[in-house]
């Protein structure tokens, strides 16, 4: 802790302000300076599922469903409201079944005010509690996909997620390629100085650097795509560099049991939800069709002022009771709807049928593709070694001149193919893994 002599004057506060500004600034730089922190899969996951567009469209959907119920269930509920009038009307006694001597052919013109409190509440209105029904299940419906519309972002960002982390190490394979190039050039070099290599095992390496210098900006290309796709898709900012904390050669162990996977996708899968919902929503559309056909019946009341003007010959008037509705023949729009919900129901129960098949499909393809990209994995991790120890040789041989800079060139060919098939193999069994979990209903909990 640094002690300031008691400050007296103006000098001394300009000196502190310096001190202070001369200490932070260097920390307000720093923190300016300070490289972005790597993301890893769950904040990308977390990111894509809160801001991916799709996503708020899905969450939008079920706020309408919602509010569609809300209006289903207030056609049910009291229906209170206000009205008033101020008329001036003439009438014709004919027309009302006055006529005897002295009576004018025209009454009026005269004054009409009313306003009165209106009062009406369903008391049996079967089609009416049935497509309240109908809507609640809409509702569920809509929430069920917009946990599918998450859980098919979250999948999304996780294949998205290991694609670039894929490009990240085939670009880092594609420039240790160009280093063993370069390496290659200079012993090459070195060697035809010393007489003992000739032109072409310079003209030769040179090549070689060529054509990996070619594969690492085809690398750069890749991985630039694949970061703008991964940022697109977790809408993060695509003018700020990004930096991944994951790696593609720590997996976890995955379970194959086909059995197991299924149970657990039956259970988990929001599809399944949803389909059900859907069909208990034209079920109940089809309740509601055919109740259109029963009685419905009401209360009335209405209160209010009947005068000529809101102050002159007023009087209270009022009215109530019950009213009864029976459609009796509506040109077969009734028929019509019946139908129509029919068709909906039956349609919703063929989509159920195919939506079992395809999650049967998704989880057995997953499973099957898991384990053969595990064993192609194993293999190309095996190649990989062996082209390491292969072109260790061959560079001894080149070195001590005993043959040729062929050999080195072969295998170090042969090592850049081992090194980007192992990639190739564990990003492809990462995203095995991502089917998998997604398959099963379970993408959001993914791990690396």
């Amino acid at each position: 802790m640094i002690n300031l002599p008691s400050p007296r004057g103006s000098h001394w506060r300009r000196r502190a302000a310096g001190i202070a500004i001369g200490v932070l600034l260097p920390i307000a730089a720093i923190a300016a300076d300070a490289p972005p922190a790597a993301l890893s899969l769950d904040a990308v996951i977390a990111r894509a599922v809160q801001m991916a567009p799709s996503q708020r469209i899905a969450e939008e959907s079920v706020a309408l469903a919602r509010a569609q119920q809300d209006a289903s269930r207030a056609s049910l509920l009291p229906q209170l409201g206000v009205s008033a009038s101020q008329l001036r009307q003439t009438t014709n006694p004919a027309t009302l079944g006055f006529e005897f001597p002295g009576l004018p052919s025209l009454i009026g013109p005269y004054s009409v005010f009313d306003a009165r409190i209106k009062l009406s509440q369903k008391l049996l209105d079967f089609a009416a509690s049935a497509e309240l029904d109908s809507a609640q299940f809409a509702a569920r419906a809509a929430e069920a996909q917009s946990e599918a519309s998450r859980e098919a972002i979250a999948s999304r960002a996780a294949l998205a997620y290991i694609q670039v982390l894929g490009s990240e190490e085939m670009l880092a394979s594609a420039q240790a390629d160009l280093g063993l190039a370069h390496d290659l050039l200079t012993l090459s070099r070195d060697q035809r100085e010393a007489g003992i290599a000739s032109g072409v095992d310079v003209a030769r390496a040179e090549t070689a650097v060529a054509q990996d210098r070619y594969a690492v900006s085809e690398a750069e290309t890749t991985i630039a795509q694949a970061r703008l796709q991964l940022q697109r898709l977790a809408v993060l900012p695509m003018d700020q560099p990004l930096q991944l904390s994951g790696t593609l050669d720590h997996a976890a162990g995955v379970e194959l049991d086909a059995a197991h996977a299924l149970q657990v996708a039956t259970r988990q899968r929001p599809e399944l939800a949803a389909i059900d919902a859907s069909i208990r929503q034209a079920d109940a559309e089809l309740a509601a069709a055919k109740r259109r056909r029963l009685p419905t019946l009401s209360l009335v009341a209405d209160y209010g002022l009947s005068s000529n003007t809101p102050g002159t010959n007023d009087e209270d008037t009022y009215r109530y009771g019950a009213t009864i509705d029976l459609p009796l023949y509506a040109g077969g729009a009734i028929k019509a709807q019946q139908d129509a919900a029919q068709h909906r129901l039956e349609q919703q129960r063929i989509q159920l049928e195919d939506l079992r098949q395809q999650i049967e499909q998704d989880v057995r393809l997953a499973i099957a593709t898991a384990a053969t990209t595990r064993e192609q994995v194993r293999a190309a991790t095996a190649a990989r070694e062996l082209a390491e120890r292969e072109l260790e040789l061959a560079r001894d041989r080149f070195s001590n001149g005993v043959a040729d800079n062929v050999d080195v060139i072969r295998a170090q060919t042969s090592l850049a193919r081992a090194r980007a098939q192992a990639i190739a193999a564990q990003a492809a069994y990462q995203q095995a893994r991502v089917n998998l979990a997604a398959a099963q209903g379970q993408a959001r909990q993914f791990k690396l």
